[in-house]
């Protein structure tokens, strides 16, 4: 089953659990159909674990976002798997874009810098092989994939309560409301903290991910304009979360290099050093790219404009 960033075929007048089933079939069969090109096919593409990890987090979103709809061990099933799968593909892609970054060092590298740029290499080629095969032990039996999607559709039912929201833009207007909330208060903390600044970076892609669902329902430029706007914020902290944790590999590689190839670390530490100076340069830079585009966000008056183009017809 195809899958992308919108979802044709949803009307904002659609009952909930209508919504819900269309929405489910079309993420959770991406997630089914990304499952064997990225366990066999990795070495071919290394987007195709790229996929997989996009596709379980579209999934999780839409879980999340038509939870209401399950029972709740049919969301918790759901859910787990989800994450399993998300993590097991995290593991691998990581040790591909750490790859990418130690390739993109090697061209017009110093010679005294390319020993270590290989040897990095060698190792990030080592941990991609090791994450490979635990990607692999998590997309066994793809027909029990198929199974939970199943059955986590059929499981999919009315609210009963008068309260519940009925359309699919009743729904909409609550749920993104609340993750716009969610992201300024997380905004608001102190980002200095990594952490804080992760959780920025995960509400992010949870409204990204709920906009895409609810395009339908809103004016052309809630897609053409707001879409955009928090499609470029979640590029700036994705290299700046990409360049974080490469630092603390480097660090760690470092260290142990110290520790047991003390004689040879002079040989390495220029090409070592060299890409965790640049990550660690990379980090902050980007940090302070966030912080210009919140306040660019903020002065445009776009979240409020957000706002109202939620609660127009």
């Amino acid at each position: 089953m195809s899958d992308s960033k919108w979802m044709p075929g949803l009307r904002c007048d659609m009952p909930v659990a209508a919504a819900a089933r269309h929405v489910l079939l079309v993420r959770l069969g991406a997630v089914r159909d990304s499952i064997e090109p990225a366990a066999l096919h990795a070495d071919d593409d290394m987007e195709n674990v790229h996929q997989l990890r996009v596709a379980t987090r579209r999934a999780g979103a839409a879980l999340r976002i038509f939870q209401i709809c399950l029972p709740e061990n049919s969301y918790d099933k759901a859910r787990k798997r989800l994450r399993k799968l998300r993590r097991a593909a995290g593991a691998a892609r990581d040790w591909d874009v750490f790859l990418l970054s130690v390739v993109e060092h090697m061209s017009g590298a110093t010679t005294r810098r390319k020993p270590g740029l290989d040897l990095l290499a060698g190792i990030a080629h080592g941990q991609r092989s090791a994450a490979q095969e635990t990607l692999k032990d998590a997309t066994k039996k793809s027909s029990a994939w198929e199974k939970l999607n199943s059955a986590t559709v059929a499981a999919l039912r009315m609210q009963k309560s008068p309260s519940s929201p009925k359309t699919l833009r009743e729904l909409a207007l609550p749920a993104l409301g609340q993750l716009l909330k969610e992201l300024e208060n997380a905004a608001a903390t102190d980002l200095e903290d990594y952490g804080n600044l992760h959780q920025v970076r995960i509400l992010g892609k949870r409204l990204r991910y709920a906009m895409e669902v609810f395009s339908s329902c809103f004016h052309k430029a809630f897609r053409e304009t707001h879409y955009n706007e928090v499609e470029e914020m979640q590029e700036i902290l994705g290299l700046a979360n990409d360049s974080y944790v490469a630092a603390k590999r480097l660090e760690g590689i470092r260290r142990r290099l110290q520790a047991t190839q003390s004689a040879q670390w002079k040989r390495y530490r220029p090409g070592v050093e060299s890409l965790l100076l640049f990550h660690e340069q990379r980090f902050p830079a980007q940090r302070q790219r966030f912080l210009e585009w919140w306040q660019r966000w903020r002065q445009s008056g776009a979240e409020q404009r957000f706002g109202k183009l939620l609660a127009s017809p």
